[in-house]
C-alpha cells in the first residue's frame, strides 16, 4: 500500500501542468497548526485554524487577508495548593496578508508575511481575563500545485504574539494548508 502512494505522489510530482498565479486571480482556503508538548509535569496542546483570501497583484504575489482562531491549554501542578490546574486561552486574530510563489514548476516554495490585531481569553480556575495585542508571523515552505487550482502548502513558520502585561511569545512550528486558486470574473 505504502509502493502505491509514493507511486501516486511521484506522479503527480512530475506531470506537465502549468500552475496559474497570474495577476487578477484569487486564492482562498486556509492553515491547520497543532501542536502539542510535555516537559516534566507541564503539558501544553496548541490548535489554531487560519483562513485567508487573496487576490494575485502580479504573477506570483498575492495580497489579502487572514483571519485565525485558536485555542491553548497549559496543564500543571500548583505547588502552593498541590493540584492540578488548567490554564485555557481561546484567541482570534484578523490582519493584512502577502504571500509569494516561487518557482516555475508545479512544486514551488512561497513565502508569507502577516500582522494581526490579536485578542484573547484566559480562563484558570474560577477567574477569566481578557487581553489584546499584536501577532507577527512569517513563513516558508513548499507548495505543491496539483492542478491550475488546487495547491497543498507545507512549511515552517515563526510568530511572534505580544499582548498586553504579558511577555511576548516566539512559536516556531510547521504548517499545513490547502489553497483554491479561482479564475478572474469573465466579462460578457
Amino acid at each position: 500500500m505504502q509502493r502505491y502512494i509514493y507511486i501516486l505522489l511521484l506522479a503527480s510530482l512530475f506531470s506537465v501542468c502549468q500552475a496559474q498565479t497570474e495577476k487578477g486571480r484569487y486564492i482562498v482556503g486556509g492553515n491547520v497548526d497543532i501542536s502539542g508538548s510535555i516537559q516534566g509535569s507541564v503539558k501544553r496542546f496548541n490548535m489554531a485554524l487560519s483562513p485567508s483570501f487573496g487576490v494575485f497583484v502580479v504573477k506570483g504575489f498575492a495580497i489579502g487577508g487572514r483571519y485565525s482562531f485558536g485555542v491553548s491549554s497549559i496543564s500543571q501542578i500548583d505547588e502552593k495548593e498541590n493540584e492540578r490546574v488548567s490554564t485555557i486561552t481561546f484567541s482570534t486574530a484578523i490582519g493584512p496578508l502577502v504571500k509569494g510563489y516561487f518557482g516555475p514548476k508545479r512544486l514551488k516554495g512561497y513565502a508569507t508575511a502577516n500582522v494581526q490585531y490579536l485578542t484573547s481569553t484566559t480562563m484558570r480556575k474560577s477567574r477569566i481575563n481578557g487581553t489584546q495585542g499584536l501577532s507577527t508571523m512569517g513563513s516558508l515552505g513548499i507548495a505543491h500545485f496539483f492542478n491550475n487550482n488546487v495547491v497543498l502548502e507545507s512549511g515552517l513558520y515563526v510568530s511572534l504574539q505580544s499582548v498586553t502585561k504579558q511577555l511576548p511569545i516566539t512559536r516556531i512550528g510547521f504548517s499545513m494548508g490547502l489553497f483554491v486558486i479561482l479564475d478572474k470574473k469573465k466579462k460578457e
